[in-house]
């Protein structure tokens, strides 16, 4: 049986409608507002997404972009530069 992913796609709905605890958070609040649009398009919970990206860093399946080669970074770059500037035009 295949186990289900730590960190679901973007559109995804399989948002559990369970009590979420509370929690802090040292993020200034664009970066919460960043973390609550991000779970939404999740379908998460912005403690969720978290809790996702905090297990995949502790499991070291999250990647620093210091710790990728110039190449991979660069390409990582120029595709983040892009969606970017998708994202701006369909603003328009």
């Amino acid at each position: 049986m295949a186990e289900a992913p730590i960190l679901p796609d973007r559109g995804s709905s399989e948002s559990k409608d369970g009590p979420e605890r509370l929690y802090r958070t040292a993020l200034a609040q664009r970066d919460y507002i960043n973390l609550e649009l991000e779970a939404m398009d999740r379908g998460m919970r912005p403690y969720g997404l978290t809790k996702s990206i905090m297990t995949l860093y502790l499991r070291k399946q999250l990647i620093p972009m210091k710790e990728l080669s110039e190449e991979l970074r660069g390409q990582v770059i120029a595709y983040l530069k892009d969606k970017q500037e998708k994202a701006k035009q369909a603003a328009r």
